[in-house]
């Protein structure tokens, strides 16, 4: 499903707006995404944080607010928002550091030193999502988690922004000023690609539930089921038939 091209980098002025005070506090989240943070909390810890498509920092804040975190470091491709989340470090408790870089590109980021590494509405609007997952995995530290939320269909995948795209409206008038990938994996090809993974993951437990697509989304799919998955990364070498997979999904999309 990988596509060889540069990522998007959302850079329309209403991103600021849009995303202002939002994606802050624990209510702004999804059920799957408060599912994650609490397994975490309850089968690992948080240590250093990574965000990757941080935008203004919120993630980063929501969490040290609830959860023990040590650092968090936030990287985004688009600089206005990375300009506004550097404004509100103060808010932060712990050391913080925030990025303007395409996690494909950046140079001076440590392989294996974070112990939670987040993709959430990151990977899968994106056109290099192969790419940026393992990206993700190369920084989880051994016994650490890769984050991500996904979408999934029990029918062919796509990734292609041509034929599956959301429009990006930031204002009243619901115009259309960007278009974001809208990648979907069909659940084989999901667990195919964490297998893939290199070093091999020692589990892969996932939430998700049945939902439509957004209205602005132009997509060949009436039902998705919604995701946010937790790789863990082995501390020692790991076979691929000893990778445990826990999966919370409708019993539909599994066996369809």
């Amino acid at each position: 499903m990988s596509v060889k091209v540069e990522n998007i980098r959302y850079q329309s002025d209403g991103i600021l707006k849009w995303l202002d005070n939002y994606r802050d506090k624990w209510e702004d989240f999804y059920p799957s995404e408060k599912w994650a943070f609490e397994w975490i909390q309850n089968n690992s810890r948080y240590g250093r944080v990574l965000d990757v498509g941080c935008a203004m920092g919120g993630l980063g804040l929501t969490l040290s607010k609830r959860y023990k975190l040590e650092e968090y470091r936030g990287i985004d491709i688009n600089p206005q928002v990375i300009e506004r989340a550097r404004q509100k470090i103060g808010s932060f408790s712990i050391p913080v550091r925030f990025d303007c870089e395409d996690v494909m590109k950046i140079k001076n980021l440590e392989r294996g030193a974070f112990d939670n590494v987040f993709s959430l509405s990151c990977a899968d609007w994106n056109v290099e999502t192969d790419g940026i997952i393992q990206r993700c995995w190369e920084c989880v530290k051994p016994g650490g988690n890769f984050i991500m939320s996904l979408r999934l269909t029990h029918l062919q995948g796509i990734n292609d922004l041509a034929r599956s795209h959301q429009c990006i409206a930031y204002d009243e008038n619901k115009q259309c000023v960007e278009s974001a990938n809208y990648v979907v994996f069909n659940i084989k090809e999901f667990l195919q690609l964490t297998a893939s993974l290199n070093p091999k993951p020692s589990l892969v437990t996932g939430y998700g539930y049945w939902g439509k697509p957004s209205l602005n989304a132009v997509t060949p799919y009436k039902e998705l089921v919604f995701g946010v998955f937790i790789v863990q990364k082995a501390k020692e070498p790991q076979e691929e038939n000893k990778i445990k997979t826990e999966l919370f999904l409708p019993l539909n999309v599994l066996t369809q």
